[in-house]
């Protein structure tokens, strides 16, 4: 089976809908009368209906859910190994008033701060969440204004808003600020439960708006996330990717500060993040292995240059 994203109105010939749904800041699952797991809402899109009818439909049959905002958020296809393929939409909704389970297919509602342990279609739903936070994490701040690079990284002088897809073949900066201190420990903070990947640790960082170099806006993440103010000097960029899970048409610069940090001096930015606290790499690497830390593949370079860095080596 292969599953895949695209672009919101690409697809057409559309055949199911996914609804990602969020109740007082949790995820809003559904469990069938016939079944042990939980899955999202959503459905077949029946004859005469728009994807957005069959969405409102089915989160309502399924969740109970009277009030909500619902919005499409992006296309998804599946091919299976015999070679057909259904397209659908994936959409976003804010629940604010839930009534009673309808009498329909489901039999209860699950409330979940991320992914639920048993899960129905294991191998769609996993992806198609991963892609939703990165939707909500693009809707965000649609005001704000990036440097657009060609594939070579050099800036084009053109520069995009926030919130609307790039360009095919255009880039932008996305900087990751991972802060130690001497004892090797990292400063992590936790996302409020209104952003994407809400309630989940991670590193600082975020996009460069338009003006900024990496360096910069490294900088400059960790002081609008964390009131803390790196040293230029202390900082070093230690590997650039382009084309990662989460920012596909981004590069994505990962630095590496060592110095030292006082857990109270620590400024939560608010709306963006609840919480902070140190952790070593072991640490972090069980709340990886937990799912409670933004999911990120160059962890184990990352800690090799911390200990390169923590022996005087770099």
């Amino acid at each position: 089976m292969q599953v895949n994203t695209a672009e919101l109105n690409t697809l057409k010939t559309y055949k199911f809908t996914v609804i990602f749904a969020k109740y007082n800041n949790q995820w809003l699952y559904c469990r069938s009368k016939i079944r042990d797991v939980f899955e999202t809402a959503g459905g077949h899109i029946e004859p005469g209906e728009t994807p957005l009818d069959a969405a409102r439909r089915e989160l309502y049959e399924e969740t109970g859910a009277l009030g909500f905002d619902i919005t499409p958020a992006f296309d998804y296809s599946v091919t299976h190994k015999c070679g057909e393929t259904s397209n659908g939409q994936v959409f976003y909704a804010d629940v604010n008033t839930l009534g009673s389970m309808p009498d329909f297919e489901m039999a209860e509602t699950g409330l979940f701060d991320a992914l639920p342990d048993s899960l129905r279609f294991p191998e769609i739903t996993p992806l198609l969440f991963t892609q939703m936070q990165v939707w909500l994490n693009m809707k965000a701040a649609e005001a704000e204004l990036w440097d657009v690079y060609d594939i070579n990284r050099n800036l084009t002088g053109r520069t995009h808003r926030r919130g609307t897809p790039l360009p095919k073949g255009d880039y932008h900066l996305v900087v990751l600020v991972c802060h130690m201190n001497t004892k090797g420990e990292f400063l992590i903070t936790k996302r409020a439960p209104n952003k994407s990947y809400a309630g989940m640790w991670e590193f600082p960082g975020g996009s460069a708006i338009a003006g900024d170099d990496s360096q910069t806006a490294a900088i400059r993440e960790a002081q609008e996330e964390t009131g803390m103010i790196l040293k230029p000097e202390n900082g070093i960029n230690i590997f650039s990717q382009q084309h990662t899970q989460k920012h596909s048409n981004a590069f994505f610069d990962v630095w590496l500060f060592k110095q030292d940090f006082d857990l109270k001096d620590v400024v939560l930015q608010p709306g963006e993040t609840v919480d902070a606290k140190c952790a070593t790499m072991e640490e972090i690497r069980s709340l990886v292995k937990h799912a409670a830390f933004v999911p990120d593949d160059f962890l184990d370079d990352l800690f090799a240059w911390a200990e390169k860095m923590l022996a005087g080596k770099v």
